[in-house]
């Protein structure tokens, strides 16, 4: 299937590409124009890209939220930020 009309280039290339290393739309671009032209099939393309790590990872962020103070937490806390929690 046809990825890229403006380059003419297909899913088939692109995964030969991500197979040969390309991980990110700047290597497709460079390997193949991809997404130089009108710009249109930049999703698509990039819907074949391999998932980077970080995305299918917890962040740090989303677990202190949830962060609620030991017994053992000294009170050095000024109230409005001890309230917070």
């Amino acid at each position: 299937m046809y990825i890229c009309i403006c380059n003419a280039i297909t899913d088939r290339q692109i995964k030969e590409a991500v197979a040969n290393g390309a991980t990110t739309l700047g290597d497709l671009q460079f390997e193949l124009g991809v997404a130089t032209g009108c710009g249109r099939c930049m999703e698509s393309a990039m819907e074949l890209l391999p998932t980077p790590a970080f995305e299918c990872s917890l962040h740090a962020t989303e677990i202190s939220r949830s962060r609620r103070q030991a017994a053992n937490d000294m009170q050095l806390e000024t109230p409005a930020v001890a309230a917070a929690y």
